[in-house]
């Protein structure tokens, strides 16, 4: 591979050639028309220039190969009135000598093209480089000879991130020439490595070559529209006709295909541009597991699988005869673990974008971030054109026969919060009153109209969508819960885009699977020493006091590195913020000392860096990515939501298992089962029973209910994960339930909580070693007699009294 990478000597401006022009730009050559990037390639060049676009492709003669290019665009619903008079289908091949062109043509093209986008390429992972090599080589190679006749022309070179090597932990890549071939695997990454190295090599030869390294293509951000044949598009369909997903820590910089060609044809006509390498990576890599929690939560009730145990499936439906999209991929997948092509387990690349940033600087280019939105539009497409079948249980679109209500809610709007008849149960009085009325308003302790979304849909639709505001200062927004005291700078979860993003991305990568998985052997150990403790006293023990609190701190202390001996300031400060009862001044002042208490915290990490989460949120303060104020909250935020969430929910979890004993029994019978466990205990008890607030920012219509800009909503997620149009006998718990990741009790959307892998780490890792060491477990107190949490923001028990 690397002896190809040589670029031959005939590769060079002919004497006597015309210099490359800077445009504006009469005539293009684009390869590769008749693609699915082709496709928007075109689309963008038509639109942003008045050029005549000539496109190479493979056909018996120019009317075909017209008709060939306007039925591709036509496809992808990309086709304008006009445009057929400004394309030029060119038949010819990139695999063969002068273009497959006749000389007479291909001197022709030479002096009349201005401008070369070279998309042309074999794209398959399954392809060995010997056998993709003349197209995806060869036809580089072609392309810069005819580059360097009559006129030296700009060459854009559409290449790939897959040109770097794939490695483990974390690496920084450059928009700088190749150096690296090793662990370069498969043929089509290798072939394209080739094609990048000749183009940078023309460069210094005298030919203006870009090259374009792109994340994994997707579907268009506007449309939806998708090309099937992809590679993660195939796995996506193979795991449906499977039913299960293999749970693989895999990070992709998904990249959407639209924003690919916006960004490709906008730096080629800008002309005269001096850098050489563009990274186009996605808005942001997102987790394999990810993508497909996205596809559950569309209605795909796929199982997550161990990465051995989804090979089986895998492996016995194909030698089965199964019809599985992944037959032809089996070979990349081996039975301990997959082949480099499909990517380094833990691997995490970070591409550096600065030549990138510099061309789309006040384009108005943006790349979408991978959220539920935008798999919503792959979904959907997907489902419209066959590519995969509707899934029993969607996510259902607005009901034509509901009915907009414009009429004010009852005089006699009911109080809340709703008092609980089950202490285990959300209030009854939500699926009572969204019977009447799916979406009703009630009156807050402070004298507040606001709406309450709980089924399960319209609790979804509001928090992906961006007209509601999770900022306090928005007018409208319930101050129930957070009261008049100002949110801290960094408290993310209460920001709207571009600070939301912005924050929330520089921690994603510390809550991976691995990252948490990783922490497992510490978090038992934890675990053993503070069961240890609490046998030695006798048998019985306070399970919250001497299990949950402790255990939740110590492992947030220890992610954040700070010192333990300080956890009891924080949960006495926290618990202030949180109880609803709190007078502002109590809770104004707790807010206070806990920002002072990280404030130290950060200042000492600034003065001395640390390899941990602090540590690196140092760098990206000196990259000015964050500042101090920032740092501080969010430092705050990350302790606030990971230690009281966990506390609460190994106290409930417990009390819930040892209220019913069946469903524990098969846990101990079976600990395969805790992960399916978890997400039911998840599903059933959702702790935030305050509800997540927001308001509205525009008049819009949730659930049949006409609601105004500057409107105050409670999302109620605990209701949400009792739908019984979601979930069959929802007041039912059932580890053996079968779609219990439906739930949305780690919230939904941009919002989603990022913590989510440490809480299924943490909490399957607690329950397996408390009732493995303590079997005959149970409760020293009925459950009615307990001392639940009804007047916090989080539910839960303050005390469960326990024997075995």
């Amino acid at each position: 591979m690397t002896a190809d990478a040589v670029l031959p000597a005939d590769v060079v401006p002919e004497e006597g050639a015309l210099p490359a022009t800077t445009g504006p730009y009469g005539t293009v050559l684009l390869t590769g028309g008749t693609g699915y990037t082709g496709a928007f390639l075109l689309r963008e060049l038509l639109d942003r220039s008045s050029a005549t676009v000539h496109v190479l492709v493979r056909a018996d003669g120019p009317e075909q190969a017209h008709e060939r290019v306007r039925a591709n665009l036509a496809d992808y619903g990309l086709l304008r009135d006009g445009d057929e008079r400004r394309i030029v289908g060119v038949p010819g091949d990139t695999g063969r000598p002068y273009l497959g062109l006749t000389k007479a043509r291909y001197h022709r093209l030479a002096a009349d093209v201005e401008l070369i986008i070279h998309n042309a390429a074999i794209s398959s992972w399954i392809v060995p480089y010997a056998k993709i090599k003349p197209v995806n080589v060869f036809g580089a190679l072609e392309v810069l000879r005819l580059a360097c006749r009559t006129r030296v022309k700009a060459v854009h070179f559409v290449s790939t991130i897959g040109v770097y090597p794939g490695h483990e932990g974390q690496r920084s890549w450059p928009e700088t020439r190749l150096t690296e071939a090793e662990h370069v695997v498969g043929g089509y990454r290798q072939s394209k490595w080739v094609a990048d190295s000749l183009m940078l090599q023309a460069r210094d030869r005298g030919v203006p070559t870009h090259v374009y390294r792109l994340g994994a293509i997707t579907g268009s951000q506007t449309t939806g529209a998708c090309s099937p044949d992809t590679f993660i598009n195939h796995l996506i369909k193979g795991c449906v006709q499977l039913g299960a997903y293999l749970d693989y820590d895999l990070l992709l910089d998904l990249v959407p295909v639209d924003f690919c060609a916006a960004t490709v044809v906008h730096t080629a006509l800008s002309g005269g541009r001096e850098e050489a390498v563009f990274n186009v990576p996605g808005a942001g890599s997102v987790g394999m597991n990810e993508i497909f929690e996205l596809i559950v939560a569309y209605g795909y009730p796929l199982r997550r699988l161990d990465y051995r145990s989804w090979y089986r499936e895998l492996a016995t439906a194909v030698e089965r005869g199964d019809e599985n999209e992944l037959a032809i991929y089996l070979p990349l997948f081996g039975a301990d673990q997959p082949a480099e092509e499909v990517g380094y387990l833990g691997g995490r690349p970070e591409f550096r974008t600065g030549n990138l940033r510099a061309a789309l600087q006040g384009s108005g280019i943006e790349c979408s971030p991978v959220d539920r939105r935008l798999f919503d539009l792959y979904l959907d497409y997907f489902v419209s054109t066959g590519f995969l079948p509707a899934p029993r249980r969607h996510r259902p679109h607005p009901d034509p026969e509901d009915r907009v209500m414009t009429a004010p809610a009852a005089p006699a709007a009911p109080a809340f919060p709703m008092p609980r008849r089950h202490p285990l149960d959300p209030p009854p009085q939500y699926r009572e009153l969204s019977a009447e009325q799916p979406v009703f308003q009630v009156l807050t302790p402070r004298g507040e109209a606001v709406w309450v979304v709980t089924r399960h849909a319209d609790v979804r639709a509001v928090l992906t969508d961006t007209r509601f505001s999770s900022d306090p200062k928005t007018p409208g927004y319930p101050s129930y819960i957070s009261g008049d005291t100002p949110l801290p700078p960094g408290f993310f979860l209460n920001q709207d885009e571009p600070d939301h993003g912005r924050l929330r991305r520089l921690v994603t990568r510390e809550f991976l699977i691995t990252q948490m998985e990783a922490k497992r052997p510490r978090m038992k150990a934890i675990l053993d020493t503070l069961l240890d403790e609490m046998t030695r006293e006798g048998n019985t023990a306070d399970l919250v006091k001497q299990l949950a609190l402790p255990m939740a701190a110590t492992v947030m202390c220890e992610l954040l590195d700070v010192p333990y001996e300080d956890h009891r300031i924080f949960v006495t400060l926290t618990d202030t913020i949180l109880d609803r009862s709190s007078t502002p001044e109590q809770a104004e002042g707790a807010a206070r000392d806990l920002m002072a208490y990280f404030d130290e915290v950060v200042t000492a990490r600034e003065k001395q860096p640390t390899d941990d989460m602090l540590g690196r949120l140092v760098a990206q303060e000196e990259a000015g990515r964050i500042n101090h104020d920032e740092f501080v909250g969010l430092a705050a935020l990350l302790m606030l939501s990971g230690y009281d969430t966990m506390a609460q929910m190994i106290g409930l979890g417990t009390a819930t298992l040892l209220e019913h004993p069946d469903q524990l029994d098969d846990l101990k019978a079976d600990p395969s089962l805790y992960p399916q466990a978890i997400e039911e205990l998840l599903r059933y008890l959702s702790i935030n029973h305050a509800g997540l607030p927001r308001a509205a920012t525009e008049d819009l219509t949730v659930g049949g209910q006409e609601i105004k800009a500057g409107d105050g909503v409670l999302v109620m997620i605990n209701a949400a994960n009792r739908d019984a149009a979601v979930f069959e006998e929802p007041d039912t718990f059932d580890i053996h339930r079968k779609d219990p990741q439906a739930h949305v009790a780690f919230g939904h959307g941009f919002h989603k909580c990022i913590g989510l892998t440490l809480a299924r780490v943490e909490l399957s890792t607690v329950f397996a070693g408390l009732f493995d060491r303590l079997p005959t477990l149970r409760l020293a107190a009925p459950l009615e007699d307990l001392p639940f949490r009804h007047d916090m923001v989080l539910y839960g028990v303050r005390g469960l009294p326990v024997t075995w």
